[in-house]
């Protein structure tokens, strides 16, 4: 199919450039502001004051791709974690002598929303053969969202709710580096695919080979749909297939190299994600349906009333999670080809990985497999409007996009940020950082202590458990960020506790075994934490190096 050309018109030139600097500002706007120093300190919005905060630790303990210790729980090697996202970063901002920091939250995230934009729209026209669909699949990928902002409008008069089904959307890409990075991939590979349905040349099969080896160390999830798509296509294009076993066959040595245990990680949980959706006050909440569930539940004879209801909740489930979306089965009832059945059985499979299970240690991470289904979807929805000529319909879909990014944007636009690490405690990372290099001890993340500030923004250490300290100082912890802790199944539990007890100062000579035992090299306490500094300095071998009256920091003799 030729590709719709917009270098003889310069309309055309104008309308490309004006939607793609909008789908660009709405992708970078929720990162780009993070990690930046003002001069009263460094700012985080949304998320990036726990996810951004995680990538730049481990960015910066990267020295070894192939041999990572992972720097919030000092002296263990990373596992069940995809980290080669980081480790570009890492490597980028070595041979470049660009701080991490600027990489992961400036550039990286205005690079890859503008290949991916830019894919999209070659995508979009490919298949749609018309300049229109090229148009109108970049801006499902950077804007499409969910129906959560209906709800809230009637609930509240907002027009919040992007995930109240659950599911983070378009506008939030780039707020998940390695999901960003795993879906810029995946649309170079469909895009191969469906530009050369039957016969693949050598730098093509590279392409895809590479692609299909790197995405479960990117994102494990979107390895699922990328080899299912693969083998949809090897499948009527035999002469691949012994290319493809041998691809899955590397994939998943590299994928276990930094995977030893993840099998472990998912948890048979039938429903979790639909129960929830009508249970939590956060989220859709319809208790009335939760207590008839709950009733049949209780009643062992109920079981078509109870399927009803599991069923009732999986479409609610669906369709706010893929508002319009939904109307891409249409195009597959027209469209039969290989490519269509490969993204509806992917987006299937897709969807009922977390209708089925969720994940140890934080039971919602399984649902980013749907991020990818959302993410697929939008392609034969393309396909179905552009080719169907549904011109009202596609003016109704623009105009329901816009409400929701009237109520997620502002939050990333405001000011002042959410949280922020304050220009006092900054000092005392940078002098840490100075220091040779050790494992430090920091007081264990206290969930209480935001509830003591009555403004924005909030210190790190109250914000949220994260690893802000290693990512900072550069040095190792003995513990940080449990959440990330626990998605990978490490025992966090055990050093919190040993953490506190120290901190309880009951026995000096048990707390000096502490510090020797686990070979801690600072102690780190910033805010409210250092009414724990009164240590019996003399019997712990401890000597004070740093103190600005915000932060605190000891050297651990030996």
């Amino acid at each position: 199919m030729v590709l719709p050309s917009i270098k003889k018109s310069p309309v055309k030139k104008i309308i490309f450039s004006v939607i793609f600097l909008i789908c660009l500002t709405i992708q970078v706007l929720p990162v780009i502001r993070s990690g930046i120093n003002s001069g009263d300190g460094i700012s985080f919005w949304g998320p990036n004051g726990h996810d951004g905060i995680w990538h730049l630790s481990l960015i910066n303990h990267i020295n070894n791709p192939l041999s990572i210790k992972i720097p919030i729980f000092s002296g263990v090697y990373l596992k069940n974690y995809h980290p080669f996202f980081d480790i570009i970063i890492a490597f980028l901002s070595k041979i470049t002598y660009i701080p991490a920091s600027f990489w992961l939250f400036q550039i990286f995230p205005l690079i890859s929303a503008s290949l991916f934009i830019y894919l999209s729209f070659l995508l979009g026209a490919t298949l749609t053969g018309k300049f229109s669909g090229g148009l109108l699949l970049m801006v499902l990928n950077s804007i499409n969202n969910s129906f959560g902002w209906i709800v809230s409008f009637f609930r509240s008069g907002s027009f919040e709710g992007e995930s109240l089904f659950w599911a983070m959307q378009a506008p939030s890409n780039q707020l998940n580096p390695p999901f960003a990075l795993s879906i810029l991939l995946l649309t170079v590979l469909i895009l191969i695919l469906s530009k050369h349905p039957v016969i693949l040349s050598k730098i093509h099969q590279t392409v895809i080979f590479l692609i299909l080896i790197l995405l479960p160390v990117i994102k494990i999830y979107s390895a699922i749909p990328a080899f299912c798509l693969c083998l949809i296509y090897c499948l009527k294009n035999r002469r691949y297939l012994l290319k493809l076993a041998v691809n899955i066959l590397i994939s998943i040595l590299l994928f276990i190299r930094f995977n030893p245990s993840s099998h472990s990680l998912l948890v048979f949980k039938p429903f979790w994600f639909i129960n929830s959706l009508i249970e939590s006050p956060e989220r859709l909440f319809i208790p009335r349906l939760a207590s008839i569930r709950y009733g049949f539940e209780s009643n062992g004879n109920q079981i078509l009333p109870l399927l009803f209801i599991y069923l009732l909740g999986t479409l609610i489930f669906i369709v706010g999670n893929f508002a319009w979306r939904v109307l891409a089965v249409f195009d597959y009832l027209k469209n039969k080809s290989w490519l269509n059945l490969g993204i509806f059985l992917c987006s299937l499979l897709l969807i009922l990985i977390p209708t089925l299970y969720i994940q140890a240690g934080t039971s919602w991470n399984t649902i980013q497999f749907l991020y990818y289904s959302l993410f697929f979807l939008n392609i034969p929805l393309t396909h179905f409007l552009i080719k169907n000529s549904k011109t009202w319909l596609i003016i109704i879909i623009a105009a329901s996009l816009v409400p929701p990014l009237i109520g997620s944007l502002p939050q990333f636009l405001g000011n002042p940020a959410p949280a922020y690490i304050p220009a006092a405690e900054l000092e005392a990372l940078s002098f840490l950082a100075s220091q040779k290099t050790g494992t430090v001890l920091t007081f264990p993340y206290d969930k209480f202590l935001r509830s003591k500030f009555s403004q924005t923004p909030l210190p790190l250490y109250a914000y949220e458990t994260t690893a802000y300290v290693s990512a900072y100082s550069k040095h190792f912890t003995y513990l940080e960020d449990e959440m990330n802790l626990a998605n990978s199944g490490y025992d966090w539990q055990t050093r919190r506790l040993n953490s506190l007890s120290f901190f309880k100062r009951q026995d000096v000579y048990r707390d000096r075994g502490f510090l020797v035992n686990n070979q801690i090299d600072y102690i780190y306490l910033v805010g409210g934490q250092r009414k724990f500094a009164d240590l019996n300095i003399d019997n712990l071998y401890l000597t004070k190096i740093f103190d600005n009256q915000e932060t605190l920091i000891y050297r651990v003799q030996r």
